[in-house]
């Protein structure tokens, strides 16, 4: 084992519950809530207007099915970025999917208080704005500690 093995193996696993974490809230939690949400509110209440063309044209299940697919690809990117770089960028990579994490948690939250009919304590326009915040900070944090890296060092 090399002398980074036992550290390479813990970071690949954290990337990786990352990466199931923001699977699950992102795709697979945001599409279930927002079906549950439109079951109980009706289209027309949720704020997503390429979300209502696509179930109203399509279908639900191709709306889940469109949603897990766009997560998967939009989610691969970094992983492709991070076997090409030359440069370690395992934080940055790790502060991009936690950015999905906030923004699927947030999103189905909203679509469950929706539902029930309750008040929402934020818009769904405020819950992008601080997915594009939270990508543009915790991936420059990312990055910052990835400059802090030594070179040599690389994860598998």
């Amino acid at each position: 084992m090399s002398k980074n093995g036992g550290k390479a193996c813990l970071y690949t696993r954290l990337q990786g519950m990352l990466y199931l974490l923001a699977f699950l809230t992102f795709s697979i939690g945001d599409a279930i809530t927002s079906l549950w949400m439109i079951e109980q509110r009706g289209i027309m209440n949720e704020a997503n207007p390429i979300v209502r063309y696509l179930i109203l044209n399509y279908g639900s299940m191709a709306f889940m099915n469109i949603k897990i697919w766009f997560g998967l690809i939009v989610l691969f990117i970094p992983f492709l970025i991070q076997t090409k770089s030359n440069e370690p960028v395992y934080w940055m990579v790790n502060g991009y999917l936690v950015s999905f994490i906030i923004a699927g948690t947030l999103a189905s939250i909203l679509n469950i208080q929706a539902a029930m009919n309750r008040d929402i304590f934020l818009s769904p326009g405020e819950v992008i704005i601080i997915f594009l915040i939270s990508v543009l900070v915790l991936t420059e944090i990312g990055e910052r500690i990835d400059r802090l890296t030594p070179k040599s060092w690389k994860l598998p």
